[in-house]
């Protein structure tokens, strides 16, 4: 007689267990963050095989996407293996822009308006840690690259930074001329 009371006392608790593990076995679900489906689908089959299903589907796609590019959504435009004016190599990535200078990791770009942001590896000789910004801009089919900015505390600092590319040969660049980039 103990053993039925204690059935009859925890079958509240046993059929709300039941209720749940269906719950989480039925094949419907909830989308999260990472992608996955969001609905409740319920079906009956008729007793000639048909089934038919009734249910919300509902998506939260929020997307986080972790790119460093900044303007419109084309990759840097100046991607590639150059050398410049003084016989240095310019390995430019999404990601870093090398030279003999250094590396800089590349935070943020604007190809419209011809800018990139970086911040100065922690080996590089000059300014390391510190953020750079460098400009581009085209006089025909050459390209010419200024570094507007090499030691910006922060990357506001780098983004204040500016270059005048109106003739880049004989200057614009902190009283410079640009340097020459060529394709290797």
């Amino acid at each position: 007689m103990t053993t039925d009371i204690i059935s009859i006392r925890n079958l509240p608790l046993l059929t709300v267990c039941l209720a749940l593990a269906l719950v989480a076995c039925d094949g419907g679900g909830s989308e999260d963050e990472t992608g996955a489906e969001t609905g409740t689908e319920t079906g009956t089959e008729t007793e000639t095989g048909a089934e038919t299903e009734t249910g919300d589907e509902t998506e939260t796609g929020d997307e986080t996407e972790t790119e460093t590019e900044t303007g419109d959504e084309m990759s840097l435009a100046i991607v590639g293996t150059y050398t410049d004016d003084f016989g240095d190599m310019h390995t430019i990535t999404e990601a870093e822009w090398l030279n003999g200078a250094g590396g800089f990791l590349i935070s943020e770009w604007d190809n419209e308006g011809m800018w990139l942001v970086a911040q100065n590896a922690d080996t590089n000789m000059w300014s390391p840690g510190l953020w750079s910004r460098f400009d581009w801009t085209w006089d025909g089919e050459q390209l010419y690259y200024c570094q507007s900015v090499f030691d910006g505390a922060t990357v506001e600092d780098a983004l204040a930074g500016s270059a005048d590319p109106s003739d880049p040969t004989t200057g614009g660049c902190g009283g410079f001329p640009w340097s020459m980039l060529t394709p290797s």
